[in-house]
């Protein structure tokens, strides 16, 4: 085990030896397919300050109003269609089977900003703290059953759904879900069909504005989701140094948002009125800033760190697999957990690490 040890730190080593990055670098051409939501902003805010040219990229952003599963279904249908996505924890897992993906890092962390919602005069608000486990959410057995949810099948929707219902001793058998586009719920709703919904940034605000009320979040039914960066396989294998940089430049990003939120608040209304034609008001970008927790390279590392015991993010991904018959609202059928399951890998931000320090 030791000599393992020694035999990857040295090739880390060599990697971080050539891995600087300096403007007579030709540029490394990345395709990265990012959801409409907070990490992509920073991301795009990244190239708009010519940071990707920085770290010697040329990066091709594709930002889509669709969820993680639809860009997971892109790559099993053409393996070209991106190199790096960012997707939640729950379609990088689950959506993940038959496709050749790393993990690579973390983009933020969504169980504040993820919420379930109703109507202002659904009767599922009327009893909070039914479970005294959960003092802060709302429902009952008897408001939430034959209830009509709203949710993107294989998302964290789905995670959560399972969790809220779990508090309750409920099941999917005593609800009614109905599979959809998340940008079409409110609508919906509006219309006067189905009982509630699971939405996430910015989603989130434009129900608020026509009324809706939330009843949880991702946070208080115990569910965790965050967004996972995510690389193909073949591409991971011979481009480390390029997810490196990517890595490297969503770094000085996260650094201004933790230090200064209030200066990304301009940029992120221009952001979500290019790609949602919507105007959000300064408010919400900056209560939107702080729901969405980032973490620098270092916080990343500790996050895949399994030097000595299991990481973090494999403690998740063994967490969600053992949920998979929930989650995906089949609890009768057969899995192989080893179709699920990807080794997550440091080997990209410890690289990335090095190519931050180099510039300090």
């Amino acid at each position: 085990m030791r000599l393992f040890r020694f035999l990857r730190y040295l090739f880390i080593a060599s990697l971080l030896c050539c891995f600087s990055v300096n403007a007579s670098d030709s540029l490394r051409k990345l395709k990265v397919s990012l959801l409409l939501e907070h990490e992509a902003f920073l991301v795009w805010y990244g190239i708009e300050q010519g940071w990707d040219k920085e770290f010697g990229l040329e990066i091709d952003l594709s930002v889509k109003d669709v969820a993680g599963i639809d860009l997971m279904n892109d790559l099993k249908v053409n393996s070209g269609a991106w190199d790096v996505a960012g997707v939640g924890c729950v379609p990088a897992v689950i959506g993940s089977k038959d496709i050749d993906i790393t993990y690579i890092g973390v983009g933020n962390n969504e169980a504040t900003s993820t919420e379930i919602m109703v109507r202002p005069d659904s009767d599922i608000l009327k009893v909070k703290g039914a479970n005294p486990d959960y003092p802060e959410v709302y429902g009952s057995k008897e408001t939430i059953h034959n209830k009509t949810f709203f949710i993107r099948k294989l998302t964290s929707a789905s995670y959560i759904l399972s969790n809220y219902l779990e508090i309750f001793d409920l099941t999917y058998n005593d609800v009614k879900v109905v599979d959809g586009k998340l940008s079409d719920f409110v609508k919906y709703m509006n219309d006067g069909n189905g009982d509630a919904m699971i939405l996430w940034s910015p989603s989130t605000y434009e129900a608020q504005k026509d009324g809706y009320k939330s009843v949880a979040t991702a946070a208080q039914v115990d569910a965790i989701v965050p967004v996972l960066f995510i690389a193909s396989g073949e591409f991971a294998k011979n481009n480390h140094q390029t997810l490196a940089r990517f890595l490297a430049m969503y770094d000085k990003a996260v650094k201004i948002q933790k230090n200064d939120p209030k200066s990304l608040v301009e940029p992120y209304k221009n952001f979500l009125k290019i790609y949602s034609g919507k105007d959000f008001s300064d408010d919400f970008c900056l209560y939107d800033l702080k729901a969405h927790p980032v973490y620098t390279i270092d916080e990343q590392l500790k996050l895949f760190d399994s030097e000595s015991n299991m990481s973090a993010i494999e403690k998740l991904e063994r967490h969600l697999i053992s949920r998979i018959a929930m989650i995906s609202m089949q609890p009768d059928a057969e899995y192989d957990p080893k179709e699920y399951k990807h080794d997550p890998s440091d080997l990209f931000l410890k690289i990335a690490k090095g190519i931050v320090d180099s510039k300090k």
